[in-house]
């Protein structure tokens, strides 16, 4: 039976240096695009048509949730935008109506369960990494390398890697996602100190407590898998960036 400590950390473990190195991927995407074209607007187009995929996955997800939940799509639009003088970049939304905030807050998770999904589906199904736990446990160091080789044997490797590339950056909430979601995440927490205020720590039922257990160890493995991606990728775009950045001071002087 799943515990829930264990999948909690290990989640812990893997999102607190995804997020950093997404964001270090974006900043280093953004600012080679931009040295690379010398157009503020010809980067962003660029940037959008290399996310292309994710931001597919991410507004489709928020599409199928709200269809899903009988909330009406009133516009489903892909393109980047600017927003805020300029500070602010859409690459894509849906908008609805009539939602309340508890079916908001799960349209605006959407992307996050979409693209893990997706990630972990190309993961498992295509890559084969659901057998490399086994190999480990089984065959030791050795053979868990010859297992990653033959993952890199797999048709159109460089293809995958780059879907699930593409897809875990722009899978997770955007801004205005993050603001539906707070005041659910708000009222929830509250009820949940008010629980443990008038009747202290509830007893949880194991079948909750399992189920609960395997989402949260189901994300960890899509992020885990999306951070073994994005760690190679983020090396390449950093070097890239500052092989660039020399080459345009050496221009200059």
């Amino acid at each position: 039976m799943f515990g829930l400590w264990t999948p909690l950390i290990a989640l812990t473990a893997v999102l607190l240096p995804l997020l950093w190195v997404k964001r270090q991927i974006a900043a280093g995407l953004q600012e080679l695009s931009l040295r690379w074209t010398g157009d503020a607007d010809v980067a962003l187009i660029l940037y959008f048509v290399l996310l292309l995929p994710g931001v597919v996955v991410h507004e489709l997800s928020h599409w199928l949730m709200a269809l899903a939940l009988g909330v009406r799509v009133r516009r489903l639009s892909l393109g980047p935008v600017r927003r805020g003088q300029g500070r602010q970049v859409s690459l894509g939304s849906v908008r609805v109506s009539g939602a309340d905030p508890l079916r908001a807050s799960l349209i605006g998770l959407a992307p996050l369960l979409g693209g893990s999904a997706v990630i972990s589906a190309i993961g498992y199904w295509v890559l084969g990494i659901g057998t490399l736990g086994p190999i480990l446990a089984g065959q030791g160091v050795e053979g868990l390398w010859a297992g990653l080789g033959q993952i890199g044997q797999v048709a159109d490797f460089w293809l995958w890697l780059y879907l699930i590339f593409a897809i875990s950056n722009a899978m997770l909430p955007s801004e205005s996602d993050v603001a539906a979601i707070r005041p659910v995440l708000i009222f929830l927490a509250l009820a949940a100190l008010l629980l443990l205020l008038l009747r202290g720590v509830p007893v949880v039922p194991a079948g909750v407590v399992q189920a609960a257990g395997e989402g949260v160890a189901y994300l960890a493995s899509a992020f885990g898998l999306t951070l073994a991606v994005d760690v190679p990728f983020g090396l390449a775009i950093g070097l890239m960036t500052w092989l660039t950045r020399r080459l345009q001071q050496d221009r200059r002087r």
